[in-house]
């Protein structure tokens, strides 16, 4: 009877988000942070140089803007891609390949950074020409790119700590790190521009130094005990891998590289509307931006590391609700930003040094059009995870250059305000997709309409995914949904008991073992063609139930039993969460 009931109170378990609300808001805050402090560099430089050199100082600033987006291309295409395909390797097991992914980013991006210093050094006189149009200003572009090119070798390394402190679940040393370079950069802004009189080259090496500094702690807490990532000579080597990793990080270099068009499209309309004041007005407007990139690819990034793991193991329930987690958390912030930037257009603009009022449709117009590009940045960074490439690759072309170029070119050409096109270009782009997503799903009805999910293993019974608090009762209704799936699935009765029995004992254990915390537990069962396993996935102390030196005699006779009933058990600890990985 006991057995009975058991059984029916375990179809009330469903999944739910608050286990996986719990590890996004534990990486989101430390994500926003990392971004706010990477972009503080333009925002300091802009101002201290605003106000100390001037307008021409401000517009080489912006001018130059396209040689640092070259060295985050570069950065970001061998980075990002490494580190999706190395959080999608975790999910499925294959901690080697993940290992050997990491190795790649770091011997690719010190062979590219060489190269990139090498040939930006040789061609810096033409590039700052083509740059710089004005011969007045050039000597000022052409020494801050100088620095810059020298100083790309930190520039680029920089992500590989970024990305993988995320994906070991350490996102607050990525923030520290993040603020380490912020902070450094506003410190030796003001000793190299105001005592030292260092002028422009002064900007540019305050951020080198200060990036070079960050990027060395990242690389030293990314080699301490506690790293799951290990320096070695390994790297990838087969065609096949190249390939993932050029297709995976091709949407963050594209961003990059289209960031850099953009750049030189807008100043060229500028200069051709309104001169260099309505460029250095678009400087101070592109700074703050900058700084909303802080939420609106803060909050994606935040989900990058769950959203690559989830997608190795398939697991469209949980990607789906992460994805309406940051849809939600998202939108507050994009609000709270809003008011803020508003609110403060006036002070925005006395700091750049520019008449009050000239931004307050700027502000206005940058503020409306963060909430489209939120759910824009969402869709392409889950797409490009997911392995819709190129709808990731077509949102970020339209979004960052087409629509803005175009929509640009409309508002100058008919006179209106050039700020529309920060609205414009967002809310065009977003009108396309929800188009061209709609006539795909008509065309492949085997897809979800908007995420693309595959879901034929959720229709057919094949897996399930519920959420379970660490109590007793719960525990034992996890153990019965559980014993139902595996003999849906073809599992001896006997085999059936033993393992739901076990599976009670471990989670039992792991609530043991963290008294000061409201454990909760994320299950997943699958049978997909000969493979049957169990992934359960929880919060808490670094604790593997299956350490043999965890092990204490009888009471762990149950955790010894699993053992033997399972063809692997796989423990991991990702993204600041445990996971147990269980193939019967």
């Amino acid at each position: 009877m006991a057995g009975t009931a058991t059984q029916n109170q375990s179809s009330n378990l469903k999944q739910d988000e608050v286990f996986l609300r719990r590890s996004f808001h534990r990486s989101l805050l430390p994500c926003v942070l990392s971004i706010l402090s990477e972009n503080i560099n333009i925002l300091t430089d802009g101002i201290l140089v605003g106000q100390r050199i001037g307008t021409d100082g401000l517009s080489a600033i912006s001018l130059c803007v396209p040689v640092y987006l070259v060295l985050c291309v570069v950065g970001s295409f061998l980075v990002s891609g490494t580190a999706i395909q190395a959080s999608k390797a975790i999910g499925r097991r294959q901690q080697e390949k993940s290992q050997r992914l990491y190795h790649t980013a770091i011997w690719s991006c010190l062979a590219a950074s060489c190269l990139t210093t090498a040939v930006g050094l040789a061609l810096s006189g033409p590039i700052s020409a083509l740059l710089c149009p004005d011969p007045a200003i050039r000597p000022l572009v052409r020494e801050y790119n100088f620095i810059t090119l020298i100083g790309a070798l930190p520039k680029i390394l920089i992500y590989i700590p970024f990305w993988f402190l995320r994906i070991d679940g350490r996102t607050k040393l990525v923030a520290r790190m993040m603020l380490v370079m912020g902070g450094g950069n506003i410190a030796l802004d003001l000793l190299f521009l105001y005592p030292m009189d260092m002028g422009i080259g002064g900007a540019a090496l305050a951020s080198v130094i200060a990036t070079a500094v960050a990027c060395a702690l990242g690389f030293f807490w990314l080699c301490d005990q506690n790293s799951s990532f290990h320096l070695g000579s390994s790297w990838v080597t087969t065609r096949k891998e190249w390939k993932e990793i050029a297709a995976t990080g091709s949407p963050s270099a594209l961003n990059n590289l289209l960031q850099t068009l953009r750049m030189l499209t807008v100043n060229a309309l500028l200069l051709w509307a309104g001169g260099s004041k309505l460029v250095a007005a678009f400087t101070a407007v592109n700074c703050i931006s900058a700084f909303s990139l802080s939420v609106v690819d803060g909050v994606p990034q935040a989900a990058s590391a769950m959203l690559g793991i989830y997608s190795g193991e398939r697991d469209n329930d949980s990607a789906a609700l992460l994805i309406r987690r940051e849809l939600y958390t998202g939108f507050f912030c994009c609000g709270v930003f809003a008011v803020a930037v508003t609110l403060a257009a006036d002070a925005i603009a006395s700091a750049y040094g520019l008449p009050d009022g000239s931004l307050r449709f700027a502000m206005v117009c940058l503020s409306v059009g963060m909430f489209p590009a939120l759910g824009c940045s969402v869709l392409s960074g889950y797409y490009n995870i997911t392995g819709h490439v190129r709808w990731a690759n077509a949102l970020i072309l339209c979004r960052v250059f087409l629509a803005a170029a175009i929509s640009l070119y409309i508002a100058l050409t008919l006179g209106m305000s050039p700020w529309w096109f920060l609205v414009l270009s967002e809310a065009a782009t977003l009108a396309l997709w929800y188009f061209a997503v709609s006539l795909y799903h008509r065309r492949h009805p085997e897809w979800t309409r908007y995420l693309l999910m595959d879901r034929s293993l959720e229709e057919s019974g094949q897996v399930i995914n519920f959420s379970v608090v660490g109590d007793t009762e719960h525990i034992c209704e996890a153990s019965g949904k559980i014993a139902d799936f595996c003999r849906e699935n073809r599992m001896d009765s006997r085999q059936v008991m033993r393992f739901s029995l076990a599976i009670e004992e471990v989670m039992a254990m792991i609530v043991q073992k963290n008294p000061d915390t409201a454990v909760r537990f994320d299950v997943r069962a699958f049978s997909v063609g000969e493979a049957m396993g169990i992934r359960i996935r929880y919060d808490g102390r670094a604790y593997d139930p299956f350490d043999h030196r965890e092990f204490h005699g009888e009471e762990d006779l149950g955790i010894q039993l699993i053992t033997g009933m399972m063809k692997q058990v796989v423990y991991q600890r990702t993204f600041g969460v445990n996971t147990v990985q269980l193939l019967l």
